[in-house]
């Protein structure tokens, strides 16, 4: 059965004002298979077991701890952290519907020295006589988001393993470098695609007087969330770092530099223009901004820039050069290990 948050809410009467309602919309839709919203479960998992102490009439609430440990057994949840529950779900609703301290969704409280975290009273009431209803409307549809979630996951995973003519491989081609679908997906596929070009390639290093031959071999440094520093890939043993984005904002891309003292990087763009239509772009959009001074000091920092065109020529070699099967194994894993089949 696919989501349907618009059926769940009418089941439950819900208001078209309701603030959690309007919340949830927002966050649920990553599950549209061409979104390319983030699937991000922490704040989706943390008003999760704040709504089931609800109902469950735990009328204080959970500990900390407690609240996280269940966040952590739910699918795909063991790796999230404490953020959510401490403040970027409070943080999000703030940024997003301008509400006062007691609409935020987590309310903490002290009972016998011991502190508890509990659903808003007055966030659960918004627009609703019956905060029961809305409620179990929370509940199902997280639920529903969830295992609609986890089956549009299984899909992929059956369509890759099935990859058989040409079309097959073509359509996954079109389907991960659309530009409306998931980051992660096109990370992970550039990744795996760039990993088959580099693996041919081999160096050789000369160390006082003393040569040796090094095969090129490239590494995901984590999931595409994580606090990486912004460093998606490294390419050993060359020590390239490799950035992933979607973004041709020239602010982004010198603030990396920056970031990284002024470290060469080769980033790898979600889009359709070649690399050198790219730079010129980014070049262009700082002129009304900085000197040419400073300019070409950050653009001679650009290492190579690959963009969709590139990651196609790459991936026709990895059809020709007959590659299908360690490319079909090593999305797979790249695939399951981003989205939390291993956790």
């Amino acid at each position: 059965m696919s989501f349907d948050i618009e059926q769940i809410k009418a089941k439950f009467n819900i208001s078209n004002n309701n603030l959690i309602y309007k919340y949830l919309k927002f966050k649920t839709k990553s599950v549209d298979r061409d979104s390319k919203a983030r699937r991000s479960l922490g704040n989706i998992y943390a008003l999760k077991v704040l709504i089931e102490d609800f109902l469950e009439d735990r009328v204080n609430g959970s500990s900390f701890s407690e609240l996280l440990e269940r966040q952590k057994k739910k699918p795909f949840g063991s790796k999230i952290q404490n953020h959510p529950l401490d403040n970027r779900l409070n943080d999000e609703f703030r940024r997003k519907f301008g509400v006062k301290e007691e609409m935020l969704p987590v309310q903490g409280l002290i009972v016998d020295k011991k502190k508890y975290r509990k659903i808003s009273s007055s966030l659960i009431s918004d627009k609703t006589e019956d905060p029961i209803k809305l409620a179990k409307f929370v509940d199902e549809t997280i639920e529903s988001f969830i295992t609609t979630l986890t089956g549009k996951q299984t899909d992929f995973l059956n369509k890759i393993e099935n990859l058989k003519s040409k079309e097959n491989y073509d359509e996954l081609l079109e389907y991960c470098l659309n530009s409306n679908s998931d980051a992660r997906l096109f990370e992970i596929f550039a990744y795996v695609v760039l990993e088959i070009h580099y693996s041919k390639k081999n160096i050789s290093i000369t160390i006082d007087n003393k040569k040796t031959s090094h095969k090129l071999s490239l590494h995901k440094t984590g999931r595409t969330n994580a606090n990486d520093g912004g460093i998606d890939y490294v390419l050993k043993p060359l020590g390239r770092f490799f950035q992933v984005t979607e973004t041709l904002d020239f602010k982004k891309y010198f603030l990396d530099f920056t970031k990284l003292n002024r470290f060469p990087i080769t980033f790898v763009i979600k889009v359709e223009n070649n690399p050198k239509e790219v730079m010129k772009m980014i070049k262009r959009n700082a002129q009304n901004t900085f000197s040419d001074d400073v300019i070409d000091s950050y653009m001679n920092l650009f290492e190579e820039v690959i963009t969709s065109q590139t990651l196609r020529e790459y991936f026709k070699n990895v059809i020709k050069e007959k590659k299908q099967i360690i490319f079909k194994k090593n999305l797979i894993q790249n695939y399951k290990l981003e989205y939390g089949y291993f956790d």
